[in-house]
């Protein structure tokens, strides 16, 4: 992570698009490919992980789409206009659009933990492939994007923004 503290709301918003987004768009659907894949493959060895895994991973990848469109289809706009053209009524309205997407985040933060839970750490069992460890490779290294992502807009943007009400 860069250093994002003395950056601009425009600064920041453009690091979390380029950097944590882009990421999500690509990397959701194959992540998705690779759960289901697994799935139906271990079926027999590890249907009930496998089963919670992906049912724990749709609820994960539909609250994480919903959030992205939040943001970038009013959240972050307001914020870059607010940017421009401060006003206690923009301000009001993004700190609203705030807490409807930390209640996203907290509900990511949940499901995350969930998913850790039920795979024992993302232990791989005896029958794994590498199609299996890829999988669980690829669940942690969203993990780790994800509570980066947070962490910026919790502890930066969005707290800077709550400081200024």
């Amino acid at each position: 992570m860069t250093n994002l503290e003395n950056k601009t709301y425009s600064d920041i918003i453009e690091y979390i698009l380029k950097d944590h987004h882009a990421y999500l768009k690509r990397e959701l659907p194959e992540i998705e490919r690779l759960v289901f894949t697994i799935y139906k493959v271990h079926f027999f060895d590890s249907g009930d992980v496998l089963e919670m895994v992906h049912k724990l991973y749709g609820q994960l990848k539909a609250i994480l789409e919903s959030h992205i469109i939040k943001e970038e289809r009013a959240l972050f706009f307001d914020i870059r206009d607010y940017e421009k053209k401060p006003s206690k009524e923009l301000l009001e309205k993004i700190l609203d659009g705030i807490n409807r997407v930390e209640k996203d985040n907290e509900e990511t933060l949940k499901i995350i933990r969930e998913l850790r839970e039920c795979t024992n750490d993302y232990e791989l069992p005896p029958s794994s492939c590498s199609t299996f460890e890829s999988t669980y490779d690829k669940l942690q290294d969203l993990e780790r994007d994800l509570n980066k992502h947070i962490e910026i807009e919790s502890n930066i943007l969005f707290h800077r923004l709550k400081n200024e009400k």
